[in-house]
């Protein structure tokens, strides 16, 4: 990449960055009293002006404001991304898999229900040009069959078609998810080792398996908590291959007795260093808190763009979550207290 190229997009992922919300935004939300309110209140917000600018905040629904934050976020990225014109574009590019895997995921939900979920139901195409799949089309299907056709063609196709079946009780769908994810995996891996070496490969390799890693101690948190599930049933849920943490180690975690002990195994690994002194809460924001202490510790000291656009990533994530966190509460009029404990910032 070229030097201009590559200070343009450092210049616009940290434009976006330094855009972000903070924690007198999140206080201000948490006051809010309806979903309505917090449509007002980020119309407000320079972040949100272009995207809501023409939302009637009263009779605008969670899903429809849900998805036009992503809108809000996409954006952002694809104007960030258009700076690149190098043969590392492709690596700018994964973000746009993980969005669709997402979206097949949701369609999947939606044959198994019989009925288009009303996160893909009201999703605008905003990012059809973008894609390599008619999103349109894969959101209206309501059988396999359909759903594999408009997939014909594409990298999705193989992994999906061993578990065609039209007898939606016989859906695996956690299958499914653990296929699409481990692909998704390997060609992170593999562009990773194609466009980059020395120090700056090592680095952005060491971020995006210790997400991997931070990712699998949440998914083995919940099976043993949730589903009380058993040992070999999580080994084949979570993602085990290219990553840093070794066998011997992820053995431990999945045959710890109590799921709240993980804690204590993921703070004898050198993820613990990015561990804060807000106290636990619960495991799936200590997780997550960890995965935010490293972007944002790239995001001001990297001057390598990969490793900062994959920062701003992290963070974008974790920020959405916190607005979806707030507008659900509200909604469903939850504790302030209680979604307070969920905002990450």
């Amino acid at each position: 990449m070229s030097k201009n190229a590559g200070n343009a997009i450092i210049t616009k992922a940290k434009a976006i960055y330094g855009n972000r919300l903070v924690a007198e935004n999140y206080e201000e939300l948490l006051k809010l009293k309806s979903v309505s309110d917090i449509v007002g209140y980020l119309k407000r917000n320079n972040k949100f002006t272009n995207t809501l600018a023409d939302v009637d905040e009263y009779s605008i629904h969670r899903g429809q404001l849900e998805n036009l934050i992503r809108k809000s976020y996409f954006d952002n990225l694809t104007r960030l991304v258009k700076f690149v014109s190098t043969p590392d574009r492709k690596f700018y590019e994964l973000d746009m898999i993980r969005r669709e895997i997402e979206i097949i995921l949701s369609s999947i939900r939606s044959i198994i229900s019989g009925d288009i979920e009303s996160s893909i139901r009201d999703l605008p195409l905003f990012f059809k040009k973008h894609a390599s799949i008619d999103i349109e089309e894969i959101t209206k299907s309501l059988t396999m069959q359909k759903l594999l056709n408009e997939l014909q063609g594409t990298r999705y196709y193989d992994i999906i078609y061993p578990y065609y079946t039209e007898d939606k009780t016989e859906i695996r769908y956690a299958d499914i998810e653990h296929s699409l994810y481990s692909q998704y995996h390997q060609i992170v891996i593999q562009r990773i080792d194609k466009y980059y070496k020395g120090k700056n490969h090592d680095t952005l390799m060491d971020m995006y398996q210790s997400k991997v890693e931070i990712e699998n101690v949440i998914k083995i948190y919940r099976l043993k908590k949730f589903y009380n599930a058993s040992e070999s049933d999580i080994m084949n849920t979570i993602i085990s291959d290219n990553i840093r943490m070794n066998k011997r180690r992820l053995i431990e975690l999945i045959n710890t007795k109590e799921p709240d002990d993980i804690l204590k195994v993921l703070s004898k690994s050198d993820l613990s260093q990015f561990k804060d002194d807000d106290g636990y809460v619960y495991i799936e924001y200590q997780a997550e808190k960890i995965k935010y202490n490293i972007a944002k510790r790239f995001m001001y000291y990297s001057t390598f763009p990969p490793l900062i656009y994959s920062a701003l990533l992290f963070l974008n994530d974790i920020e959405r979550t916190n607005l979806f966190n707030i507008i659900e509460g509200i909604r469903y009029d939850i504790d302030k207290d209680e979604i307070e404990k969920m905002i990450i910032y």
